[in-house]
Formats: structure tokens, C-alpha cells, sequence
């Protein structure tokens, strides 16, 4: 009866995974000392995501699984990044997010401090709040995305009158406007003609008979109206 040889290098080798092992998951000198989160608002937020990615001091290192981590913390709507690293000789488990970037508020009426970012993802930033960015009310995600393009290309003067943007479709579009303190409705339409419309807007302010109007319509800028 043949017998399979085994090998003192074989022996040695089976003990050292054997001991790898036990080392990586079960002694207390790879655990996890200390969990830092870099890149969220405030305190409480890094509480939430400490929470939510269910690594705690005392836990093995080699249980921490960057991949599982790294995915439930990806859920959170604000989060657009994040990555976790370990340190094997301090005990340290690093987790960075990186924040989605508010491009405007979407919809706040409705959801407040809800924002949209450039790739059209809802999300509220915690502790957010900016008055230079548009305010834009939209059935969708595009076209909200639309309405901020043009929000940006219109002169910061004429667009620091505007309290609301509302997108009824991607080329159509209605302002509420600040003007000395009165509050005017304007029907812009599509995105073209800018400077024209915002020429015959102030015009049409300017005229006395027109101190009441509280709506003006430039869809047509070469035949407008006024109520």
C-alpha cells in the first residue's frame, strides 16, 4: 500500500496558515482600535455612518469586509463616494465619503432642502443651505438640469431677482421675480433670445403704465405681454 509522503516544508507551511488564521480572526491583536470618518457635515452624520457601516472598536479586522462597508454607506442619497482602509498595526479603520455637490434646490417647496446635482441625483445635504443657488421647481430631474443651465447663463444682476425657476419642460420655462420690492411673474419660454428678453423685461418695467403688471410674457420677446 503506497503512502503519501509528507513533506516537512508541507507541515510548516499548513502550520503557518494555521496560525495566520487564527491570528487574522480570532486573537485580540488585530482588532479594530478606533473608527475615524473624514468628509461628513458634522458629528452626528459621522455617527449615522458609523452606525450604518457596523464597524466597532473591538471587532477582528480581518471580519471588517471593505467591500460590504463600502456599499452600505454608497446608499446614503448625499454620498457619491466613499472608501474604507485598514490599519493593520494601529488598528485603525479610515472610512472617507466624498459628498455629492449641490447644484441647485429641486422641488424644496414640496421636500425642503432637497438639492440635484450634475448627474441628476436627488439628495439633501445635511447642514446645507446656499442663496446663490437656484431655486427650481420640475417635473423631472432634466428638467431641472435644463433650468439650471439656464439659470447660470443669465447676469448675475437679473438672476438675483429670481426667488423661483419652474421647469414645465426642458425648453420651457417661468420666473418669479423681485423687481423694487414687487413681485413679478415672468413667462421666459424657451432658452434662447437671453439678452433680448431681459432688454424688453426692463423696458417694460421702466414704462409708468406698467406699475401694476405683476406678469409679463417673453416667449414671443418681439410681441410681448403684460397683465
Amino acid at each position: 500500500m503506497n503512502r503519501r509522503t509528507i513533506s516537512l516544508p508541507m507541515v510548516i507551511s499548513t502550520v503557518v496558515v494555521i496560525a495566520l488564521a487564527y491570528l487574522l480572526g480570532w486573537s485580540p491583536l488585530f482588532t479594530v482600535d478606533k473608527v475615524t470618518i473624514t468628509g461628513s457635515p458634522n458629528s452626528a452624520v459621522q455617527r449615522n455612518i458609523q452606525t450604518i457601516s457596523q464597524v466597532e472598536a473591538g471587532q477582528k479586522l480581518a471580519r471588517v469586509n471593505p467591500s460590504s462597508v463600502e456599499r452600505r454607506i454608497g446608499q446614503i442619497p448625499w454620498i457619491k463616494d466613499v472608501s474604507l482602509a485598514r490599519n493593520w498595526i494601529s488598528g485603525e479603520v479610515a472610512i472617507a465619503v466624498t459628498p455629492r455637490k449641490p447644484l441647485a434646490f429641486f422641488n424644496a417647496q414640496e421636500s425642503p432642502g432637497q438639492t440635484i446635482d450634475l448627474d441628476g441625483e436627488l439628495f439633501t445635504l445635511p447642514g446645507f443651505s446656499s442663496a446663490d443657488l437656484a431655486q427650481i421647481s420640475a417635473k423631472s430631474p432634466q428638467s431641472a438640469l435644463k433650468a439650471n443651465e439656464l439659470f447660470i447663463a443669465l447676469p448675475t444682476e437679473f438672476r438675483k431677482r429670481i426667488t423661483l425657476m419652474t421647469a414645465t419642460s426642458t425648453e420651457t420655462f417661468t420666473f418669479n421675480t423681485l423687481y423694487k420690492g414687487r413681485e413679478i411673474r415672468v413667462r421666459w419660454g424657451d432658452s434662447q433670445e437671453i439678452s433680448l428678453k431681459i432688454s424688453v423685461i426692463e423696458r417694460l418695467l421702466e414704462l409708468p403704465e406698467n406699475k401694476e403688471i405683476t406678469l409679463i410674457d417673453v416667449v414671443a420677446p418681439h410681441a410681448p405681454i403684460v397683465k
